[in-house]
C-alpha cells in the first residue's frame, strides 16, 4: 500500500525550495510492492536502507538518523507530504534562535486528492505545554545533536506516541518548539492508522509509560500539569453534558412524534 505513496513523499522533499543535502529512506519490513518501488529510485541524494520489521517506527527513525551527516533532521512518514517552502522557512527560524529546538507547522489531512478544508493548528511551546497532550507535529525539523543528547527515539514505544515522548525529552532541556502558522504539511488520513490504533487501544498504557519515564519532569512541573488536567477534565465534563442534552432532545422528539401523528389524524 505504501508503495503507491512513497514516491510522492520523496518528491515533496526533492521539490523543496531549499534542497536537502541527503534523503535517507528506511524500509522497515514493508510489503513487496514498496520494496520494488524503492529499488527504482535513482536520485543521487537518496539512500535507501532495508531492515526487518522488528523495531517499529522508533527503530527505523533511529537507524536513518544515525546515518545522517547533516546538522538538521527532518522526519517524514511514507504517505505524507511537505509543501515546497517548509524546509527553507523552518531552517531560517531554527538558525535565528538557539532556544528553538524543534520547528513544526500547521497541517491539513487528505484522502487521495481530496484535501480537508480544516487546518489543524498544533500549539508547540515549552515543556509545560507537552505534559498532558502532544502539542506538536510528529514530522518536524530538529537538530541532530538534540537527538544525540536524548539517545534518540524510545524503541520501547512500539504502539505509538514515540514522537510525543521524544519532544518531551528534548524540551526538558529548556528549549521550545516553534510552529509556523501556515499549513505546510499534509497528513494522509486512513481508516486504520497507527495513530488511531494508539488512541483506541493503547492510550492509557502509553501515557502511563511516558509519565513513569519522566516522573521527575512531571513532579517539577506539578502545578502546570495539574492545571492542564483540571482544564481537560472540565472540557470532558462539559462535552459529556452537551452530548447528553442533545441525546435527550432527540429521544424527546422521537417520543412526541407518534402523539403528533395521532393528533394530526384526529384533526382530519
Amino acid at each position: 500500500m505504501m508503495g503507491a505513496f512513497i514516491n510522492e513523499a520523496i518528491q515533496s522533499i526533492l521539490n523543496q525550495t531549499l534542497k536537502p543535502d541527503e534523503i535517507i529512506v528506511v524500509d522497515d519490513g514493508s510489503e513487496d510492492d514498496t520494496k520494488a518501488v524503492l529499488k527504482t529510485i535513482k536520485e543521487d541524494t537518496v539512500t535507501v536502507m532495508f531492515q526487518s520489521n522488528t523495531g517499529g517506527a522508533s527503530s527505523a527513525r533511529n537507524v536513518g538518523i544515525s546515518q545522517a551527516e547533516t546538522d538538521y533532521i527532518l522526519t517524514l512518514d511514507a504517505d505524507d507530504i511537505f509543501e515546497p517552502t517548509f524546509m527553507e522557512k523552518a531552517l531560517q527560524i531554527m538558525e535565528s534562535d538557539n532556544n528553538i529546538a524543534v520547528v513544526g507547522c500547521y497541517y491539513r489531512g487528505f484522502i487521495g486528492n481530496t484535501i480537508d478544508a480544516k487546518i489543524e493548528k498544533p500549539l508547540g511551546g515549552k515543556l509545560s505545554d507537552f505534559l498532558v497532550k502532544n502539542n506538536g507535529l510528529g514530522c518536524s525539523l530538529f537538530r541532530k545533536k538534540s537527538w544525540e543528547l536524548v539517545s534518540g527515539y524510545d524503541e520501547n514505544m512500539l504502539y505509538g506516541y514515540e514522537d510525543w515522548e521524544f519532544w518531551i525529552n528534548i524540551l526538558k532541556e529548556g528549549q521550545s518548539m516553534y510552529i509556523i502558522e501556515e499549513p505546510l504539511f499534509k497528513y494522509r488520513t486512513k481508516k486504520n492508522s497507527r495513530d488511531k490504533n494508539a488512541i483506541k487501544y493503547h492510550d492509557y498504557e502509553l501515557r502511563e509509560y511516558i509519565f513513569n519515564k519522566h516522573k521527575n519532569v512531571y513532579l517539577q512541573n506539578f502545578e502546570s500539569f495539574a492545571k492542564h488536567m483540571l482544564y481537560q477534565n472540565s472540557r470532558l465534563r462539559n462535552d459529556k453534558t452537551k452530548l447528553l442534552n442533545a441525546t435527550e432532545v432527540k429521544i424527546g422528539k422521537a417520543i412526541l412524534l407518534p402523539f403528533r401523528v395521532i393528533k394530526s389524524i384526529f384533526k382530519k
